[in-house]
């Protein structure tokens, strides 16, 4: 069987960076959190390479780090054609699908590691999980619980708290004539058959779907409340979400070991548990682990 280990780094412009500030006092609260990423990634950059190549040949896999070819700058133009209010971080976020999409033609099984994703491990994640019959992909659904039941009010997180992926793809699903509730997904790791790939079928209707991701944002007599509402947008999950609930794709969930999340709670390395297989360094210290 044909296997493959990716990631993707793209250097996004400081110009293009996003805002994913929360609300005070309804304003939105400006951050340099992107640039901060987008600074440790690039400080880590090429012991990441290493480690996640060193993986995929510890694991008999192929290795392929994708970054800004011309393939991605086609990719970037259709949005910026099609939908210019898309950021480009949510693009790069989109270019993982398209790139899974893409290598499920050429290999039997397929994983997509974020590049803030350190291995720690010699056992193979195609081995670990059913990727024949289940797409493996983490959920982040304790994460959201808190605005499922917060006051409207009181709403104030940002666009890329789990609660705001949660309403979001209800949303969706809600306009679609589907039943909403779902699940919160994280696509920092992912790992599937070229079979389960296909038939998730991402970019399927990835149009429509966007235009109804926008219909949604921009409702003027939406069901949902403002502050909920003006934190919907176009996120890789939300779709991600939609996708797996409405065409009913088996999900096997990598919490745990396979998708060990390092947060701002950790605050050094020694609070992490170091018989993880997959580091998922949301908090980007990724230096911890290399």
């Amino acid at each position: 069987m044909s296997e493959i280990v990716y990631s993707i780094f793209i250097d996004i412009p400081d110009n293009k960076l996003d805002n994913p500030g929360w609300f005070e006092n309804g304003v939105q609260v400006v951050t340099d959190k992107s640039l901060q990423t987008k600074n440790s990634l690039l400080k880590n950059k090429d012991a990441i390479i290493e480690r996640h190549s060193r993986y995929a040949k510890d694991i008999g896999a192929d290795y392929k780090l994708y970054k800004g070819n011309v393939a991605y700058q086609e990719f970037v133009e259709m949005f910026e054609s099609d939908f210019p209010e898309v950021s480009h971080y949510d693009i790069v976020n989109f270019y993982k699908h398209w790139v899974m999409k893409d290598l499920a033609s050429k290999y039997d099984a397929i994983c997509y590691l974020d590049f803030d994703v350190v291995p720690n491990t010699s056992d193979s994640i195609f081995e670990a999980h059913d990727i024949e019959n289940k797409f493996g992909c983490a959920h982040s659904n304790a994460l959201a619980s808190w605005g499922k039941t917060v006051a409207p009010k009181d709403y104030n997180t940002c666009i890329r708290n789990p609660s705001t992926k949660y309403w979001n793809a209800h949303a969706m699903l809600l306009e679609e004539g589907y039943k909403p509730d779902n699940d919160v997904f994280n696509t920092g790791i992912m790992v599937a058959s070229a079979d389960m790939i296909h038939r998730l079928g991402y970019f399927e209707n990835f149009k429509e779907n966007l235009n109804i991701m926008t219909g949604l944002k921009e409702d003027p007599d939406s069901m949902y409340p403002y502050n909920i509402q003006r934190v919907f947008g176009y996120d890789n999950e939300t779709l991600y979400s939609y996708l797996v609930h409405s065409k009913e794709i088996p999900i096997e969930y990598l919490n745990g070991p396979w998708h060990y999340i390092v947060d701002e709670r950790k605050k050094d390395r020694n609070q992490a548990d170091t018989s993880a297989k997959l580091y998922h360094c949301i908090n980007k210290k990724m230096e911890w682990f290399l």
